[in-house]
């Protein structure tokens, strides 16, 4: 696949895909004989795509008429009116039936969930610092990077390799500075390596980005981190270039040197404590990943295991985009002799969701004696999930005995019927396929619960292994 020809022009009258489940939402609400703008434009600020489109809309209108362009999704909807709502939005194209193969929408879906991180990330920082006009600097977090939007759908391999670059950069700057006073934009390369990759086809990134800005007059198009936009102040770029940051970081785990620096810059715009400015992010990133359930899109805060004992937070599986192993180890950044507990046990999900076979992961902590939760959960592309949110124990007697002794147990359609009276009624239904359970503990202490449920070529003796080695590492370590 190449890019197609003047490619500028092509974006401007091609609209990027949206997300199938925000396309029916938006749907559903336009039903209505009275659509109500706010929710319509809940559901715009969850897709870079269809913000875009409703901004780009409205300020060509505006500029006709010689006026402003309007700086937030509700004022551009309430000039555009409900009939052109009406008639334009259901046109858009979803990313299900645009993009073709599973790895394209994978890299198109993580950035666009790239971009709703960052969005969320600089409205709930500038909040915080009691901001008003936080909407706007929002907006242009959530539209910085619809170029690199563009490729995933126009020329997969481009995104692709841009990205790979960039990882990799961020991993030797990891390993060669994590413990030095190096600057973070020494590293953090991601713009200017679309902006290689785009040169090396003979595109000019800062032309392309003008192009588009012209045509949609937006916010901003921060793709290429030193952009100077005189309508926002310094401290809002600062502020949205440190979301964007994050939330690339993030893909690559939540406790490493980058984002322990990145949280200390962070603690200093909003004049608070590296604690504290933790505590906000993790708390809106655990609330956004929720709501991304209902999307549903790749957030990495669904990997994040809370403790109150300061233990490490479970790291995240990297995406799959189709890269290079060497480029997408989330964990090649920190790795060392002495790795935490908790980074071995996202090595071994990332392990365990190799295994072919496997269908879903989850891990469960004891909320309290009568109840687990689910804290992670992974299923394989096309899969429907069976591992439940919540397990019941006192309708499940065995799961306790077996945390109790640290003990795995493997259930097939062999023994399922066996111990069904000790199992509530979901993890009964998961067993009549092939479903393991494993307590993982750390010096004897029970951390977590693992449920894998497989098809029924699932190897339970690698699986099993694989589990044992890692508690054994664990515990040695």
């Amino acid at each position: 696949m190449a890019l197609p020809e003047n490619w500028s022009e092509y974006l401007l009258e091609h609209p990027l895909p949206v997300r199938r489940a925000i396309h029916e939402g938006i749907s559903r609400e336009l039903r209505n004989e009275s659509p109500d703008f706010p929710r319509l434009v809940g559901w715009l600020r969850r897709d870079p795509a269809a913000s875009s489109m409703v901004l780009g809309a409205a300020a060509r209108g505006q500029r006709e008429r010689q006026r402003s362009a309007p700086h937030n999704l509700e004022h551009a909807l309430t000039l555009l009116g409900s009939n052109w709502a009406r008639k334009h939005l259901p046109e858009m194209p979803t990313v299900e039936e645009t993009l073709s193969t599973h790895a394209q929408r994978a890299g198109y879906l993580a950035a666009s969930s790239r971009a709703m991180r960052a969005a969320r990330l600089t409205e709930t920082w500038l909040i915080e610092r009691r901001e008003t006009g936080f909407e706007m600097v929002s907006t242009a977090a959530l539209l910085h990077n619809l170029v690199e939007l563009a490729l995933w759908r126009d020329e997969p391999s481009l995104a692709r390799q841009a990205l790979s670059e960039s990882r990799r950069q961020l991993i030797e700057f990891t390993r060669t500075h994590r413990d030095d006073g190096a600057t973070l934009d020494q590293c953090f390369s991601l713009g200017h390596a679309f902006q290689t990759v785009l040169a090396d086809s003979g595109i000019d990134l800062t032309e392309l980005e003008t192009t588009l800005t012209e045509r949609y007059y937006l916010p901003v198009m921060l793709l290429a981190e030193e952009a100077s936009i005189p309508v926002l102040g310094s401290h809002h770029q600062v502020i949205l270039v440190l979301a964007r940051r994050l939330a690339f970081a993030t893909e690559f785990g939540w406790h490493h040197p980058i984002i322990r620096r990145l949280t200390a810059l962070i603690a200093e715009q909003l004049h608070l404590s590296p604690s504290a400015a933790w505590q906000l992010t993790v708390a809106k990133s655990i609330r956004d990943a929720r709501e991304f359930d209902d999307i549903p899109m790749y957030h990495p805060a669904h990997m994040l295991v809370q403790h109150d004992d300061d233990r490490d937070l479970l790291w995240p599986l990297p995406d799959d985009y189709g890269l290079d192993p060497a480029q997408n180890d989330c964990h090649a950044s920190a790795r060392t002799a002495t790795a935490s507990s908790g980074r071995r046990l996202g090595d071994m999900i990332r392990a365990l969701a190799g295994i072919e076979g496997m269908k879903e992961i989850a891990l469960y902590s004891n909320v309290s004696q009568s109840e687990a939760q689910r804290r992670f959960h992974w299923q394989s592309p096309a899969e429907t999930a069976s591992l439940p949110e919540f397990i019941d124990l006192q309708a499940s007697p065995l799961l306790p005995r077996l945390q109790s002794r640290l003990e795995p147990l493997s259930i097939d359609h062999n023994n399922v019927g066996r111990l069904t009276p000790y199992l509530d009624a979901s993890l009964a239904d998961a067993g009549h396929t092939n479903l393991i359970i494993a307590p993982l503990a750390v010096d004897g202490q029970l951390v977590t619960t693992l449920c894998c449920r497989g098809d029924s070529n699932l190897p339970h003796g690698s699986v099993l292994e694989t589990i044992e080695t890692v508690q054994a590492d664990t515990t040695s370590g």
